[in-house]
């Protein structure tokens, strides 16, 4: 897996970069720290023979908005349609609502604002990589314009969602957590113990990259889902 990733700051693509390797420990990453460097690299890969029929080299492209050499959401766009199907994910400091949607609108598969807790950026990462899109909780309320599979929702041409990887008992579990649950409550509604039900949890929890049963929850609220079986 290759991943360009662009930003100005070096703490932020020193941060990104490890996220990138919880993807994939083999992960090659390329960094750029404006944006005229950035499409110097893609200038330099199809040079170089590394893109084929127009096709970007890399598997993700990581940016920022608030670099040197950027002019404005048209050079979203443009850059959007010059790599795809290659996905372009937003990372930034940007928290307006209406800034988010209008850069959702130009075709990027996934805003991330930079307050977003590291475990689910991979998870948006992995996400995205998969052929899914992103949107902030704060966009996905009832009346947001911009409409996106959010995390956990079946990914484009019946790519794996994140959820996939549980058992059928485990995402009962998730199913309970999600709805307010106590892990003694889940037991009594599945006729487990509770010692069985904690090792559900925990492995649901592994399972999904979370460091907690909030983080979790956040998930399935995020897919949209109901249910999860």
């Amino acid at each position: 897996m290759q991943v360009l990733i662009a930003d100005d700051h070096s703490i932020v693509r020193s941060g990104l970069t490890h996220l990138v390797g919880e993807l994939d420990e083999q992960a090659t990453v390329v960094a750029a720290t404006s944006f005229s460097q950035l499409n110097a690299i893609l200038d330099t890969s199809l040079q170089d023979g590394a893109m084929q029929d127009g096709r970007a080299a890399f598997d993700l492209i990581v940016m920022d908005l608030r670099m040197p050499g950027l002019g404005g959401l048209d050079d979203v766009e443009a850059l959007v349609k010059r790599v795809a199907p290659v996905p372009v994910a937003i990372f930034s400091m940007i928290e307006s609502p209406d800034e988010m949607r209008a850069v959702l609108s130009r075709g990027v598969r996934a805003f991330i604002p930079k307050s977003t807790d590291d475990v689910l950026v991979v998870n948006i990462l992995r996400l995205v990589m998969a052929g899914g899109s992103y949107v902030p909780p704060v966009l996905g309320m009832p009346g947001a314009p911009v409409p996106a599979p959010a995390i956990g929702a079946t990914m484009r041409g019946g790519a794996p969602g994140i959820f996939d990887g549980l058992t059928r008992r485990q995402l009962e579990v998730l199913d309970l957590l999600a709805q307010g649950l106590s892990n003694q409550e889940i037991g009594e509604r599945l006729g487990l113990n509770l010692s069985t039900v904690k090792t559900h949890v925990t492995g649901v929890l592994k399972a999904l990259g979370v460091g907690s049963r909030t983080q979790a929850v956040l998930l399935v609220k995020e897919s949209g889902r109901d249910r999860l079986v």
